[in-house]
């Protein structure tokens, strides 16, 4: 049968009606209670009215007022005397409408009683669906956008007073009232078939807390992965816990990530191209700004960090160093402690600290942004303070002594609403002004593919499709050369099964993952016996996805790998393969040091005693 597609006017239409529907049931939500009251009343004056004229029309009827009020009220419980006849409107009006408010007030408060129940017979039929715990404002916003994205969502909070909870159960999220630390409160969420679980419970050692009890429970339960992702807020310490994500021992049915909301924001401050601080010149090449970024703690430090490193990374860009003043009221402390913690800063920057409190008289009058000449010395500012309306405070400031100069001010805020509104364009006065969000930048459906994880299996399939590419292959010929965001899930999951395996094959060799400190290091020389060791493990998985090629009719031939076929090359253990198709793994297994860089991690070799 010919499906026929429907006309632009149908679809139109659709839209219209689906626009109209979604309307009312937002107007409906919100009034429905208003409408049942009006209701009642409407209906029970009806029937007031309506009684009293039926027995003033019968004066054989001896009737008094408590007897109208007893019939009246039995109309919403379906009860009308089947001896009256011939109902006036009134009557006929009222012994529809009665009802009709009482069975609906009924259902909504049987609903309201059985609520819990009801969710948790919700969930029992809950599959790939997202887990968060806490619902302060993290978890309330990425509950809110991972329902407006159309996934499932299941919260478990601790504070049945918490505020945040109607307003959840408004969107459509299951609020389970307990502690995420308890197994049971878990496993009623659904853990054994969710995909995501996202901790946000405030304090980090209960986030990782969350995060241990899981991977016990999910110790042999489950075919499909569960990915946790759990924010740590101390910069430092979610660096020195990344080691511990690619840990070759871990249940495969578990992945476990650790991000810094703070690190993650400064990634994607400096890829905004709105206010980057690099921006090219004629003929393409790259200026030397010079920054100014006030506040050292938390979102400042990983600031100055990613700047750095995208300088570094940079081509087509002066030979200096890159030149960042630092405002803070322990600046000198802490820039000793960037030189400590990230050795090769100094190399590639120059930090000027200035001591200064952002409440002082000295940061309104300004001086120490303009030289002698007047001339502002900075080319771009950031305000990274932890109170957000300080730090819009500040950019006002900042804004009014640079009136006549054209020098971006962003003030790095929690959410881009309320007064960050106000000063947003041009239109209201405030050109070259910005507000960016941490919280509505960062906490999107997307963050479970901003992890380590997801960024190693990407980078392998970028190199996968450079190596094809170079050999002149082609996408009639191999259909699995497309970007990373067309892949099927199949596709996907087998780069990151590749991925997961790093590790375990680098330690068989005496070799170890350690967070990035050196950001231009000689890199670390594989062994021809190594990469042969490695090359051989990583074809051992053969035996893994060989039965599911198995599994789909798929077969051995020598040539090119057929999708329409269903033939593939390496169908054979490591040796009998070719040496065409063992060189495809050495060549996979000689690129992990370039995997590991670009997410963060660098090899080392423990020295021989």
């Amino acid at each position: 049968m010919i499906k026929l597609k429907p006309n632009k006017n149908e679809k139109k239409r659709e839209s219209f009606f689906k626009k109209i529907w979604q309307k009312f049931r937002k107007w409906w939500k919100s009034y429905h209670w208003w409408v049942m009251i009006i209701g009642g009343v409407i209906a029970f004056v009806l029937g007031i009215w309506g009684f009293r004229e039926y027995f003033s029309e019968n004066e054989k009827i001896i009737y008094n007022t408590p007897d109208i009020l007893y019939r009246t009220f039995q109309l919403f419980v379906l009860s009308l005397d089947s001896s009256i006849s011939c109902l006036s409107w009134q009557l006929e009006t009222a012994r529809w409408l009665a009802p009709l408010v009482a069975g609906y007030t009924a259902v909504r408060a049987l609903m309201e009683i059985l609520r819990e129940q009801f969710q948790l017979f919700k969930i029992l039929f809950m599959s790939n669906h997202v887990i968060i715990c806490g619902l302060g404002n993290k978890g309330l916003l990425l509950a809110q956008k991972f329902i407006d994205n159309g996934d499932k969502v299941v919260a478990i909070e601790l504070d049945k007073e918490n505020d945040n909870i109607k307003e959840c159960k408004d969107k459509g999220v299951v609020v389970l009232i307990g502690n995420a630390l308890a197994s049971y409160i878990l496993r009623r969420a659904g853990l054994n078939k969710a995909k995501y679980l996202l901790p946000f419970c405030g304090q980090d050692d209960i986030n990782a807390e969350i995060a241990i009890r899981t991977r016990k429970l999910m110790s042999g339960k489950r075919t499909k992965r569960l990915t946790c992702m759990v924010n740590i807020a101390d910069p430092h310490l979610c660096r020195l816990l990344k080691e511990r994500e690619l840990d070759p021992d871990k249940n495969n049915a578990f992945m476990l990530e650790f991000f810094n909301i703070f690190d993650l924001a400064a990634k994607t401050l400096i890829n905004d191209e709105e206010l980057s601080p690099f921006m090219k010149r004629k003929e393409n090449v790259y200026s030397c700004p010079h920054l100014l970024i006030i506040g050292a703690e938390d979102m400042g430090e990983n600031l100055i960090v990613q700047i750095a490193r995208q300088w570094m990374d940079l081509k087509d860009k002066p030979k200096k160093k890159l030149k960042i003043s630092i405002i803070d009221k322990k600046v000198k402390q802490r820039t000793k402690l960037f030189h400590l913690r990230y050795p090769h800063l100094k190399k590639k920057c120059k930090l000027t600290p200035l001591e200064m409190d952002i409440k002082s008289k000295d940061f309104e009058e300004g001086n120490f942004l303009f030289s002698y000449g007047g001339k502002c010395n900075f080319s771009i500012i950031y305000i990274c303070l932890s109170n957000y309306s300080l730090a819009l405070s500040g950019a006002l400031i900042l804004h009014n002594l640079l009136r006549q100069h054209d020098i971006p001010i962003v003030a790095i805020i929690g959410r881009e609403a309320g007064l960050a509104n106000l000063f947003q364009g041009e239109d209201h006065g405030f050109a070259r002004l910005y507000g960016f969000g941490i919280l509505d930048r960062v906490l999107k459906p997307e963050l479970p593919f901003m992890g380590t994880h997801e960024i190693l299996a990407h980078a392998i399939h970028e190199e996968y499709l450079r190596d094809r590419f170079l050999k002149r292959e082609t996408r009639e010929s191999n259909p699995s050369l497309i970007p990373w965001n067309e892949l099927s899930e199949d596709f996907k999951e087998s780069n990151r099964r590749q991925a997961n395996s790093i590790e375990g094959k680098l330690k068989d060799i005496g070799c170890y993952i350690e967070p990035l400190a050196d950001w231009n290091p000689n890199p670390i020389r594989f062994t021809c016996e190594e990469i042969e060791s490695m090359a051989e493990k990583e074809h051992e998985k053969w035996k893994e996805w060989m039965e599911e090629y198995f599994k789909n009719e798929w077969r051995y031939d020598p040539g090119e790998k057929n999708d329409k076929k269903k033939t593939h090359p390496c169908l054979l253990p490591w040796d009998e393969l070719p040496e065409k198709e063992k060189d495809k793994d050495r060549n996979t297994v000689s690129k992990i040091p370039d995997y590991l860089s670009i997410a963060g991690f660098q090899i080392y070799r423990k020295k021989q005693k």
